[in-house]
């Protein structure tokens, strides 16, 4: 969702957003500090300039802080837009007509600039540019796309994106509950849209089973296949910047990365409910194991959550050891009999593992416990 500060012009915009349908699961708030109080008011100090780059990213802040708190829940990603303009009024404008737009995620600032040709337009028509910039810049800090006006030859349309911090503090933080990573676009954003299915992993490394539960989700969903990743590990250490970047670095770039803080499932079904898993039959084994959770009582009330989240998951069948391990050999409990689908072998099978691979370049000592034998790669049980 986003929280909106327009001033100077362009303010037709939040009509435009409020009266689509379902603009309450989009707009968190829109404030429109017209007066010279009103904005200083809310900056907290008063602008060297009403209309500036730096006042639109300086707005965008302040109600991206706003969204933060005003959110319903930690799990919602939220962003901040502020836009300031100059436009043609019942006075000669001593400056230039212009409008600049800034949107702020918690770890990067998109922004537009556009300056207008003076007494070329009505403000009518500025106001309608204004408007576009604004929409323009929201969309592409979203879900990309780019902005689309009409302009003079001699006008110029500037965009870019700063960074503000690295993605993987701002969700290990807890600031944004959740990243994508896009490789085919080239993008980083706060959220993004949920994913039909996911195939969760820590990819260190990456091997063709991962990318075979892939190609098998992609079968399964009418929506975005992706892959994701946690930060944090139940046996583990939490992922450094650098180790995060080189493993999204690892995935085919026809996939997305969905970036979480979540190791366990149903901390990752609270983030994405209703996505489905695509998963090994050794995880889905966890998944159903009763001492993962503390008792039979206390799986059963996460299988009921994972089933009220709209969870599902889709089982290929696993070598572990010298045994093949398949859904059917699993005990799934009636309750949880819908939720979980077994995946045929002639999809797919996994028989290797990331570990396995590690171990054959890298060999360890005696001390460290194998990943299989701990946890599955995302994390201990759901």
């Amino acid at each position: 969702m986003v929280a909106l500060a327009v001033t100077g012009g362009g303010s037709g915009v939040i009509p435009r957003l409020l009266t689509r349908p379902g603009a309450s699961r989009t707009v968190l708030e829109a404030q429109v500090p017209y007066g010279r109080r009103a904005l200083t008011e809310l900056l907290g100090a008063e602008p060297a300039s009403r209309c500036s780059p730096q006042t639109a990213r300086e707005l965008a802040q302040a109600v991206y802080r706003r969204a933060l708190r005003l959110r319903e829940s930690p799990q919602l990603p939220v962003l901040g837009l502020g836009a300031t303009a100059a436009l043609a009024t019942d006075r000669e404008r001593k400056g230039s007509h212009r409008v600049h737009v800034a949107v702020v995620d918690g770890f990067q600032c998109w922004e537009s600039t556009v300056r207008l040709r003076k007494n070329a337009r009505t403000r009518a028509d500025e106001e309608a540019i204004a408007e576009g910039v604004i929409l323009g810049t929201l969309a592409e800090a979203m879900v990309g796309g780019g902005i689309d006006i009409e302009l003079h030859s001699d006008e110029r349309l500037q965009t870019g994106a700063t960074a503000l911090a690295h993605y993987r503090d701002v969700v290990a933080g807890g600031e944004q509950p959740w990243a994508t990573v896009d490789h085919i676009d080239s993008r980083v954003s706060a959220g993004g849209a949920l994913p039909g299915i996911v195939v969760p992993g820590s990819f260190n490394p990456l091997h063709e089973g991962h990318d075979a539960l892939l190609a098998a989700a992609r079968r399964r969903t009418a929506g975005q296949a992706a892959y994701e990743i946690s930060i944090a590990n139940v046996d583990k250490p939490a992922l450094s910047a650098d180790e995060l970047v080189a493993r999204v670095a690892r995935v085919p770039r026809y996939a997305p990365v969905v970036v979480t803080n979540a190791p366990t499932f149903v901390e990752k079904a609270r983030l994405l409910p209703g996505t489905a898993f695509a998963v090994g039959a050794d995880t889905a084994a966890r998944i159903l194991e009763p001492r993962y959770y503390g008792g039979a009582e206390a799986m059963a009330q996460a299988l009921t959550e994972l089933r009220e989240l709209g969870a599902r998951f889709h089982v290929a069948e696993r070598r572990v050891g010298q045994g093949l391990v398949r859904l059917d050999d699993l005990q799934v409990p009636p309750s949880a009999a819908g939720m979980f689908h077994a995946i045929p072998a002639s999809e797919v099978r996994v028989d290797i593992s990331s570990t396995e691979l590690r171990n054959r370049s890298a060999p360890k000592c005696r001390s460290e416990r194998s990943e299989e034998s701990r946890a599955p790669e995302h994390g201990r049980g759901p």
